[in-house]
């Protein structure tokens, strides 16, 4: 059902092959939603090709429609990891689930950071303690990763922090066509390295810093949307989880009423997470979640904690 190779399009010769490939297109699940204009301008094309190559690659996507029932049973397998928190597994539904995107947003220090950090040890444990006993791939958009501090999780944790820092993949990105490169090319990535959380921190660095000024809105809101349909169809195909955090941005409209910070990108972004929880500070090392938006679940809010274990229900005395 998913992701048909670029070979099986007719109108792709081996040449707009390599073109394609090395522009970061891998199937045809990834241009049936770029204009033939967007194309053209990708991969230097002639216009008319570029349409003939998405009105095929349209074509060839599988739309045959499948039964709620048969859905309730494949959500009823999604696979779960414990956040280290019982308060902000229960505000989840019972933690990060596979088959979905999950975002994490929040100011600066709210926690966002240290979650990934112990979904990425947590992820590699074994069922019985809210594992899956999977890999981890870690996109880092703004130069936090440590690595020091997951030893310091592991070693408060009783882990041996070896074992868990060689089953964490990382990559640094440095601008949106990389990281945009990075995600639709994971692929193999995922099979090779057996990754059960995929994490992007954050998914709002880039964007916010090259497409600056409203006659950029709409080539941001494109990226974003094709961005997030390939993480999508990533969920789809290999059952993992994935984690994004997003800056947050103040509301300057006087006419609303809910005036408090709320989540980056907009409307091309908003309804892509299944689960959108938002972080602010509380006192000490509390710090409060609210879900901010979910298709299954209620607006709540919980209280946890961030350590030097990690995260807790319990402040460190």
């Amino acid at each position: 059902m998913f992701q048909k190779n670029l070979e099986d399009l007719q109108s792709v010769t081996k040449e707009l092959l390599d073109k394609l490939e090395s522009a970061g297109f891998s199937t045809v699940e990834s241009l049936s939603w770029l204009t033939p204009e967007e194309l053209s301008e990708k991969i230097k094309i002639d216009l008319e090709i570029a349409k003939k190559i998405i009105t095929e690659a349209i074509s060839k996507i599988d739309q045959k429609p499948i039964s709620a029932a048969d859905l309730l049973v494949k959500e009823e397998k999604r696979l779960k990891i414990s956040t280290g928190s019982t308060e902000l597994d229960n505000l989840l539904g019972g933690g990060i689930f596979t088959g979905e995107i999950t975002e994490v947003s929040g100011e600066f220090a709210t926690g966002k950071t240290q979650l990934c950090f112990q979904l990425c040890i947590n992820v590699q444990l074994p069922p019985e303690q809210g594992g899956l006993e999977g890999g981890v791939y870690y996109i880092d958009t703004e130069g936090t990763f440590s690595s020091t501090r997951i030893v310091q999780i592991a070693q408060s944790n009783g882990l041996k922090p070896l074992k868990f820092l060689n089953n964490i993949a990382v990559t640094r990105t440095y601008n949106s066509d990389h990281l945009t490169f990075l995600i639709m090319n994971v692929e193999k990535i995922i099979k090779e390295r057996n990754i059960k959380l995929f994490i992007i921190d954050s998914i709002a660095s880039h964007f916010r810093a090259e497409y600056v000024g409203e006659d950029r809105l709409v080539s941001r809101q494109q990226a974003v949307m094709r961005l997030a349909e390939t993480m999508k169809q990533l969920i789809e195909r290999f059952d993992i989880a994935i984690v994004v955090t997003n800056q947050v941005i103040a509301t300057m409209d006087d006419s609303l009423f809910d005036k408090s910070p709320h989540p980056a990108l907009g409307f091309a972004w908003a309804h892509r997470p299944h689960q959108r929880i938002l972080l602010r500070k509380g006192r000490d090392q509390a710090r409060i979640a609210r879900m901010y938006d979910s298709s299954r679940l209620p607006d709540r809010e919980c209280v946890f904690f961030v350590t030097e274990k990690g995260i807790s229900d319990k402040a460190k005395k």
